[in-house]
């Protein structure tokens, strides 16, 4: 069975490799957001009748253009496509950045595909099978409770679909970047982590023999 891999970068760490690049991350959110309200918010788009599924994928589809410009030419990072979504690579590949949707509580839903849930554990990403497992974050937004704006803005490392620690992002053109904080209340610990890995991973393995047994 295949070694579980390292828990995430702690915040301190991934505080002092983001620092440079958080109002990036937040420009290109805001730009997304700007593009779906330009392409879908007056009253007579077929767009304003969407769920919020269909929304997420429309702002995320929104997000490649602006990644690659916002941060194309910046030493240091490197911006791919993976399945049509963009993801910033920094530290040599150690971190990988995406962009989606957020809950209030700064989660996400997570799909059960073998892919997602590497991801979500930081286990590897199959897109690149040849790179050393590296730390998730999510740049991601939360809209307000009536859907009109975006409230917030942050860049979260999650395990599973819930965050552990957070680093707020400036609202578009609202304000400074603020301190980096820790999500939930009560942490989970390095062992905690470890085992939800383990967890995940002896999952991701048995799928794999099934697969294997009914070839």
């Amino acid at each position: 069975m295949s070694s579980v891999q390292p828990v995430p970068l702690p915040r301190e760490q991934i505080a002092v490799i983001v620092d440079e690049h958080l109002p990036r991350f937040a420009q290109v959110l805001g730009q997304a957001w700007v593009a779906y309200r330009n392409t879908g918010s007056h009253p007579g788009s077929r767009l304003a009748q969407i769920g919020p599924a269909a929304r997420a994928m429309l702002i995320s589809d929104f997000t490649r253009e602006p990644a690659r410009r916002v941060f194309g030419g910046v030493a240091g990072v490197r911006v791919e496509e993976r399945y049509g979504r963009p993801w910033v690579s920094l530290a040599g590949g150690s971190v990988q950045v995406r962009f989606r949707a957020l809950t209030p509580q700064l989660g996400f839903c997570l799909s059960d595909t073998d892919r997602a849930q590497r991801l979500a554990y930081h286990l590897g990403d199959p897109c690149l099978p040849m790179m050393e497992p590296g730390t998730v974050l999510t740049a991601g937004y939360v809209l307000a409770a009536d859907d009109a704006d975006v409230e917030r803005c942050a860049l979260v490392c999650h395990v599973g679909s819930e965050a552990l620690y957070s680093i707020p992002l400036n609202r578009p053109g609202h304000g400074e970047v603020e301190r980096p904080v820790q999500l939930p209340l009560t942490p989970l610990s390095p062992p905690l982590i470890r085992s939800s890995q383990t967890a995940a991973q002896r999952r991701l393995d048995s799928r794999a023999d099934r697969r294997t047994r009914n070839e």
